[in-house]
């Protein structure tokens, strides 16, 4: 009897244990490096030698480059019909449309005479925000590059804040990757932090804020304050993107697309 009680104890552990949610291998793309990101299109965007491309769902590549600019460091794809790009040696904004054509352009000087933008996002309304390092100040600006709002000198109140990585606007609240994960309303009001995460990209859905930590994907719901924690199916990862049901993790040698069988939030 006890036998027969212990086989079925074995029998429940390994059931469990196959039924345990994982990581399975959907898509490897060789070569795409530098990922940028991917929209809710499935269009997906990567930065490499200063050159933005974008590898459309049919397979074709469209690439965008300004030589007189720079490189290319950075670009907001959360809108596939307005692309934000950043040539970051010298605080330029560009936005392009769906075929990577420009639209608008913002010299630095366009934006601030005194201080060069260090970070940008997009804003709602086709605006962008950008962060301003000698100034300590965050400055949204509209679809035409005119100022709309500025936050006061952050380092009187935030001295902890540290140099400012990434930001990402969701939902009227723009959270900014500093030394913590700071949290502002769309007038730059604070409203709350996660301290001592120093992190170079975030992900926001819904009330859940996503990065990576110690080979790990965390998702914290700063409404309800838990947090969920994944072990990555892939070690030396540079960035990350979930779109629903899919992880995408960025190596040195290639970009991986995994279909997660359990639920991330």
């Amino acid at each position: 009897m006890k036998s027969f009680f212990l086989a079925l104890c074995i029998f429940g552990f390994t059931a469990l244990s196959l039924q345990a949610d994982e990581f399975v291998l959907v898509e490897e793309y060789e070569n795409i490096r530098g990922f940028a990101g991917a929209d809710k299109l499935g269009n997906i965007y990567s930065i490499h030698n200063g050159i933005l491309t974008k590898l459309t769902t049919d397979g074709s590549e469209l690439t965008y480059g300004k030589r007189t600019f720079g490189p290319v460091t950075f670009a907001d794809v959360s809108d596939p019909l307005n692309i934000l790009v950043f040539f970051g040696n010298f605080g330029h904004v560009v936005l392009l449309d769906k075929n990577l054509a420009e639209k608008r352009s913002f010299s630095s000087t366009d934006l601030m005479s005194n201080d060069i933008a260090d970070v940008i996002c997009h804003s709602s309304e086709n605006g962008f925000w950008a962060y301003f390092p000698g100034m300590f100040q965050l400055v949204r600006y509209n679809d035409r590059g005119q100022p709309e709002i500025a936050s006061p000198d952050l380092s009187l109140d935030h001295p902890q804040m540290g140099r400012v990585n990434y930001m990402h606007e969701s939902a009227g609240k723009l959270f900014v990757a500093a030394d913590h994960i700071m949290v502002f309303d769309r007038h730059t009001n604070f409203l709350f932090q996660i301290p001592d995460v120093n992190v170079s990209v975030l992900q926001v859905v819904d009330q859940n804020i996503l990065y990576l930590q110690d080979s790990h994907l965390v998702i914290y719901d700063f409404f309800l304050q838990t947090e969920n924690v994944f072990l990555l199916p892939e070690t030396g990862v540079k960035n990350f993107f979930v779109r629903e049901d899919k992880l995408f993790l960025q190596t040195e040698v290639s970009l991986k697309k995994f279909r997660f069988t359990g639920k991330f939030y």
